[in-house]
C-alpha cells in the first residue's frame, strides 16, 4: 500500500476542513485483520498484585458514554471536526476509551489508538502505524500496541475492531473487541473497553496516541490526542507518557 506523505499529498495539514469518506473501505479490499489470530490473547484479569491503579470503572454501552467520565478524564483532540472531545480512564483491570466525533457518521471511519506499553520504557523511538485507506501514519514511539475500532465492524471480509500488534504489517489482530465497542445512537460516540491482559497483561507505564483516520485530501487525520500528535508529519510529534499506577487524571500525565 502506498506511503501518504506530505511528497504525494500536496497538503498535510489536518486541522480544516469537513468529513469526507474514505476509499471505500478498507476492507473491501482486502481483510484487515488474519482472523486466526483473534483468540490468541485471553481477556482476563491482570494477575494478583498487578500495581496498576483501581482508577475508575465507565460504564460503557453507547448511551451517554462520555457522561461517565469526569471532566480530570477529558481532553479536547486536535484538528476536530467540529465540539469534539475524547475521554481516557483506567481500572485494573481494562482501559476505557470514548471519543465524540462526527467522523463517526461514516462507517468505516477508524479510530486508532496507539499504546506503547511496559514495566518500563526505554527511549521513545518513531515509527509507522497501520495502513488503512492507503494511509500510513507517522507515530513518534514504537507501539506495542495498535486498539483499532470503527462503528461498523465488519465490511463483509472479517470483524475490524480488535488489538493489533506491529507484525506483518499490524495486520495481526490479537483480540476481537466487537463485543467491547459501543456506538451511540447519533452516530457521533464511539467507546471501546480493552482488558490490560490483551496489552501486556500487567503494564505499569505507557505511551499513548491516537486519531480517527478520516481520509479526506488534506484531512487525513483528525481528532488527535494529544493535540500536538502530527501523524501526516514524521516524526509524529506528541504523545502522552501515562504512570499506570497512579490516578488517572490526565492533569498527571506527561505530554512529550
Amino acid at each position: 500500500m502506498p506511503f501518504a506523505t506530505c511528497a504525494a499529498l500536496a497538503a498535510c495539514a489536518s486541522g480544516r476542513g469537513s468529513p469526507g469518506d474514505l476509499p471505500q473501505p478498507d476492507a473491501a479490499r482486502q481483510p484487515d485483520a488474519r482472523e486466526a489470530d483473534a483468540s490468541s490473547v485471553q481477556a482476563d484479569a491482570p494477575p494478583e498484585g498487578c500495581a496498576i491503579a483501581a482508577g475508575l470503572t465507565p460504564t460503557l454501552d453507547g448511551t451517554d458514554d462520555m457522561a461517565e467520565y469526569p471532566a480530570a478524564q477529558q481532553v479536547t483532540p486536535g484538528a476536530m471536526l467540529g465540539t469534539d472531545v475524547a475521554a481516557i480512564a483506567w481500572d485494573d483491570a481494562k482501559l476505557y476509551v470514548t471519543v465524540a466525533s462526527t467522523a463517526f457518521e461514516q462507517a468505516y471511519e477508524p479510530l486508532h489508538i496507539y499504546v506503547e506499553a511496559g514495566t518500563t520504557l526505554g527511549a521513545a523511538t518513531p515509527a509507522n502505524g497501520k495502513e488503512y485507506g492507503g494511509l500510513v501514519p507517522a507515530l513518534p514511539f514504537s507501539p506495542t500496541h495498535l486498539i483499532a475500532v470503527r462503528r461498523v465492524s465488519d465490511s463483509g471480509t472479517g470483524g475490524y475492531n480488535g488489538v493489533f500488534v506491529p507484525g506483518d504489517g499490524w495486520t495481526a489482530r490479537t483480540l476481537d473487541l466487537d463485543a467491547s465497542t459501543f456506538a451511540s445512537a447519533d452516530l457521533h460516540t464511539l467507546s471501546v473497553s480493552v482488558p490490560w491482559s490483551a496489552l501486556g497483561t500487567c503494564p505499569t507505564h505507557t505511551r499513548l496516541a491516537l486519531h480517527v483516520v478520516h481520509g479526506a485530501v488534506a484531512n487525513e487525520w483528525k481528532d488527535l490526542v494529544p493535540g500536538t500528535h502530527t501523524p501526516w508529519l514524521a516524526p509524529g510529534g506528541g504523545f502522552y507518557e501515562i504512570d499506570l499506577t497512579a490516578p488517572p487524571a490526565v492533569s498527571g500525565w506527561s505530554l512529550r
